[in-house]
C-alpha cells in the first residue's frame, strides 16, 4: 500500500468545486451550487448481502474537481448517444430516408444491422480498453461517432447510411460503456450509483431538447447541414476529454471515490503495482463460464433493448394515438422533465440500496408503463407516459452499476470487455422488432406488449443477481 501512495502524483491545482474560491490567481466561480442542490451522497452504512457496507460519505470533498468533470463529460457522452442513436432516430431516420428516396421503415431496419455490426467496434474496443485504457478509448470513439454522424446523414445510398451508422453505433457505445464505463469504474467504485445517476441526465436531455432542437434544424437547412451543429460539438468534446480526462485517479494524486488516504488503506483493495496481474484473475474463457456475467449482461441488455426501443420511436407512437406531431414531440420533451428530475434520485436509491433492488423496482414501473400504453385508452396512456419518463434514465446507469457492483474495478476492463458486446448486440435488436412489427402489423403497440414481457424476463434475472460477490473493494470492507 505504501508503495501505491508513494507512486502517485502530488494533486494537481484545479478550482471548480467552490462556489467562489479566492486563489493567488484571483477568484474562481464553480458549481458547489448544482451539487447542494441534490448530488450529494448523502448514504452513511447499509448492510450489503453479503456482510458489506455501503459507506458513501468518508470523502475530503465530494467528488471532487476532477471527478466532477468526469461526471459533466459523460453527461455530455449520454445526451448526444441519445441524440444519434436513440431519440433522434424519431426525426433522423425519416429525413435520411426522404433525401435517399426510401420507406422510412428501411432505414430502421438498416439501424439494427449497423447496431448489431457496430458490437464488432464494441468488441474491439474493449481489447483496446485494456491496452492503452478507458481514456483513450473513450476520446477516440466519441470522436469516431461524430464523424459517423455526419457521414449517415449525407448518404447517398441506404448501403453508405448502413456502413456510417454502424461507427455511429459502435463509436457512441463504445464511448460510453467500455471507455466512459471503465472510468467511472476506476474513479468511483462505491459511488458508481450516484455518479451514472447524474450523468445519465444527459439522456434526459437530450430527451427534452435534441428532437425538438434537431426538427427546427432539419425544416431550416436539411438534415445534412443540420447535422453538423450536433456531430461538431460532439467532437469538441471528445478532444476536451482526452485532453483533461485520466484513466485512474491515482493519475491525479487522488483517491477512488476522492476518499483520504486513511479511508482508502482501510476501506478499498490496492490497485495491481507495476508488474502485478492487472485482470483481478479473470480471463475470457472463465468469465463466459461465469452465471453472474450472463445474469448482468442479459438483464441490462433487454433492458436497453426495450428503453431505446421505447424512446426511439414514441414520437410515432403517440401519433399512432391521436396526437399531432407538435404534440407528439412535445410530449418527449414532457418525458424528459421526469427522466431528468428522477436520473439523481434512481443514482441515489442505487447507492442507498445497492442495483439490484433498484432493478427490479424499475423493471415492475417500466412493464407496468409499457402495458398501460398497449391500451391505447388515453388516461392510462398518459400515466404510461409519466412512468417512462420517471425509469427513462435508469437503463444506462444499470448497464455499468449492477456488474460494477457485482465484479468491482479490480480487472473490470477485461469483465467489461466481454459484458457489453452482449449488452450491446441484444439492445440492437430494438430496431429489428419494432421495424417488423411496424411492417407487419402496421402498428407499434404489439411491440410494445413484447417490451413488457422482455422487462419482466429481467425482472426474473435481476433478482437472481447477487450484489458484491468478486467485488474485491467491498471485501477488504468486510475483512475489516
Amino acid at each position: 500500500m505504501e508503495k501505491y501512495k508513494q507512486s502517485r502524483k502530488k494533486p494537481t491545482e484545479f478550482r471548480f468545486w467552490n462556489m467562489v474560491t479566492k486563489t493567488g490567481q484571483g477568484y474562481h466561480v464553480g458549481i458547489k451550487t448544482i451539487y447542494l442542490l441534490s448530488f450529494r451522497p448523502f448514504v452513511r452504512r447499509r448492510a450489503g448481502e453479503n456482510g458489506t457496507r455501503y459507506d458513501m460519505d468518508n470523502t475530503k470533498k465530494g467528488f471532487g474537481g476532477y471527478g466532477w468533470f468526469l461526471i459533466l463529460f459523460g453527461l455530455f457522452i449520454f445526451y448526444f448517444n441519445v441524440g444519434f442513436n436513440a431519440d433522434g432516430s424519431n426525426v433522423f431516420a425519416p429525413a435520411v430516408a426522404a433525401s435517399i428516396g426510401v420507406e422510412s421503415g428501411v432505414i430502421l431496419s438498416m439501424n439494427s444491422i449497423a447496431g448489431i455490426i457496430g458490437v464488432i467496434i464494441s468488441i474491439f474496443a474493449g481489447q483496446l480498453n485494456r491496452k492503452i485504457g478507458p481514456r483513450m478509448v473513450c476520446g477516440i470513439m466519441l470522436f469516431i461517432g461524430g464523424l459517423a454522424y455526419i457521414g449517415a446523414a449525407n448518404a447517398t445510398s441506404v448501403a453508405v447510411y448502413t456502413v456510417a451508422m454502424c461507427f455511429s453505433f459502435g463509436g457512441m457505445n463504445s464511448a460510453m460503456f467500455v471507455g466512459y464505463g471503465s472510468l467511472t469504474t476506476n474513479w468511483f467504485p462505491k459511488k458508481m450509483g450516484a455518479v451514472m445517476g447524474i450523468a445519465t441526465m444527459g439522456a434526459g436531455l437530450g430527451t427534452m431538447t435534441y428532437v425538438a432542437v434537431f426538427t427546427k434544424l432539419i425544416a431550416a437547412m436539411g438534415v445534412k447541414t443540420a447535422s453538423l451543429f450536433p456531430a461538431g460539438i460532439c467532437i469538441i468534446i471528445a478532444v476536451i476529454g482526452l485532453a483533461v480526462s485520466r484513466n485512474t485517479p491515482a493519475e491525479r494524486g487522488l483517491n477512488p471515490d476522492n476518499v483520504s488516504d486513511e479511508v482508502f488503506r482501510s476501506e478499498y483493495a490496492a490497485a495491481p503495482e507495476e508488474g502485478e496481474d492487472p485482470t483481478g484473475g479473470w480471463t475470457i474463457a472463465k468469465l463466459f463460464k461465469t452465471k453472474e456475467v450472463w445474469l448482468c449482461a442479459v438483464c441490462c441488455g433487454l433492458l436497453m433493448l426495450c428503453q431505446v426501443g421505447i424512446m426511439s420511436q414514441l414520437v410515432v407512437r403517440n401519433m399512432e394515438v391521436g396526437f399531432d406531431q407538435s404534440k407528439a414531440v412535445l410530449l418527449m420533451s414532457f418525458i424528459a422533465v421526469f427522466g431528468l428530475v428522477f436520473a439523481p434520485i434512481i443514482g441515489r436509491m442505487v447507492m442507498k440500496f445497492g442495483p439490484k433492488k433498484v432493478v427490479v423496482a424499475v423493471c415492475i414501473l417500466m412493464a407496468l408503463a409499457v402495458f398501460l400504453n398497449a391500451t391505447g385508452v388515453r388516461p392510462l396512456y398518459w400515466v404510461s407516459i409519466v412512468l417512462i419518463g420517471i425509469t427513462s434514465t435508469a437503463p444506462p446507469n444499470f448497464v455499468n452499476s449492477l456488474p460494477g457492483s457485482v465484479f468491482g474495478r479490480v480487472g473490470y476492463p477485461v469483465v467489461n470487455s466481454v459484458l457489453f458486446p452482449i449488452i450491446s448486440i441484444i439492445q440492437m435488436l430494438n430496431f429489428a422488432v419494432n421495424g417488423f412489427i411496424s411492417m407487419a402489423f402496421g402498428s407499434l403497440r404489439i411491440s410494445y406488449i413484447s417490451f413488457g414481457v422482455m422487462i419482466i424476463v429481467s425482472l426474473i434475472l435481476a433478482l437472481a443477481v447477487k450484489d458484491q460477490k468478486f467485488n474485491k473493494d467491498f471485501m477488504t470492507q468486510k475483512d475489516d
